[in-house]
């Protein structure tokens, strides 16, 4: 199984069927594995497309026994406490996509600014200053869905669940369009290593995969909304 930070993690959670009679829920559990447990361990590394300063790695495990001091909310509770985490993950994860969102666009101001074509800045040809204005709405539309969702989760309102889905679908994908939107602002040089752009946009398309595609988003808000 390939987990991040796995050659350098102390301690996994790892999710186990513990009864299979009673199916996902009430028949998985949550346990607390550590670093130096007998049979555990970490194996080969994954190379990827984008993230490659996080890590990710195969855990190993073999004949691994672990107490009841390692289950971790109870035997049975693994779907809850999975569910529960997703809802923290997406809505607090995107928070520093909000942020890429703004970094991206005040760098394709800066070059849009600069970068000058037939006499006259680049931003001053409305194909650069539209891309750049909807980069500003999108922003805007994320950082307001991320703050509305992370307020509900904190005071623990109902249906938080589906915020969390509405608001990981949405900046995810409203993400990789701003840096799509930002490499063809830089044109050529967006394309090159060196403007780092192009390494924003192959991180970004990690976002729509991580904690649960796009795809899953979208069943999960339908399931909310009775389809």
């Amino acid at each position: 199984m390939g987990e991040a930070h796995a050659d350098i993690a102390d301690l996994a959670v790892v999710y186990a069927v513990t009864d299979r009679e009673k199916g996902s829920f009430g028949g998985l559990t949550a346990f607390l594995v550590e670093k130096g447990t007998p049979g555990f361990s970490s194996g080969q590394k994954f190379e990827k497309m984008g993230l490659r300063t996080c890590a990710i790695g195969e855990l190993v495990f073999e004949d691994v026994y672990v107490g009841p001091d390692a289950v971790l909310g109870g035997v049975g509770a693994g779907t809850t406490i999975f569910s529960e985490s997703m809802v923290w993950e997406r809505i607090c994860l995107v928070a520093c996509h909000v942020g890429t969102m703004e970094r991206l666009m005040e760098q394709a101001i800066d070059y849009a600014r600069t970068r000058r074509s037939v006499g006259k800045p680049i931003s001053k040809y409305q194909a650069i200053s539209h891309r750049i204005a909807d980069m500003k709405v999108r922003l805007e539309a994320a950082r307001v869905l991320t703050y509305h969702s992370a307020w509900r989760l904190e005071k623990g309102e109902r249906n938080v669940a589906l915020d969390a889905s509405i608001t990981k679908l949405f900046v995810s994908e409203a993400l990789v369009e701003t840096a799509l939107e930002t490499v063809q602002v830089f044109g050529g040089y967006g394309f090159m290593v060196e403007y780092e752009v192009e390494r924003a946009l192959r991180d970004a398309v990690g976002s729509t995969l991580y904690s649960g595609t796009s795809e899953i988003q979208r069943n999960i808000i339908a399931k909310w909304l009775g389809l």
